[in-house]
């Protein structure tokens, strides 16, 4: 979540919101959805000197969940997802068919919008401790 700091310097900064928004269009790891995509176009061309607050909050919500992280706390992710690939039966279905889709991708990173559940799956199998 950003920092009332950073959602009023974002918000106030035409170039600042413009970028960010073409930068996130052109992501490949950026929310694919017809909301996000139509958000971003409208913030990219958006002529006026400011953006909402709640257009602030947004758009760094979809940057942060677009942002790539090959490490949790000083742990790689890709080890990470090793392990729990090889402990994967004890996960339920849902959780399983997602790992293993992204074990196929040979992937060595998750997203934000992925991290939260990552973090969970460790934990419950053990190879992340419950208070990181």
């Amino acid at each position: 979540m950003a920092s009332w700091a950073e959602l009023e310097r974002v918000r106030k900064d035409p170039a600042l919101f413009r970028g960010l928004a073409k930068r996130l269009m052109d992501d490949p790891h950026c929310e694919d959805s017809e909301f996000a995509d139509g958000f971003l176009a409208n913030i990219s061309g958006w002529k006026r000197e400011e953006i909402t607050l709640r257009q602030a909050e947004v758009l760094l919500d979809l940057r942060d969940r677009a942002e790539v992280h090959t490490h949790y706390k000083g742990l790689s992710v890709a080890l990470l997802m090793d392990r729990c690939r090889a402990n994967r039966h004890e996960l339920d279905e849902r959780d399983r068919n997602r790992l293993e889709a992204l074990c196929e991708q040979h992937r060595d990173f998750v997203t934000g919008a992925e991290i939260g559940w990552f973090k969970r799956i460790c934990k419950q199998l053990g190879e992340m401790e419950a208070y990181m």
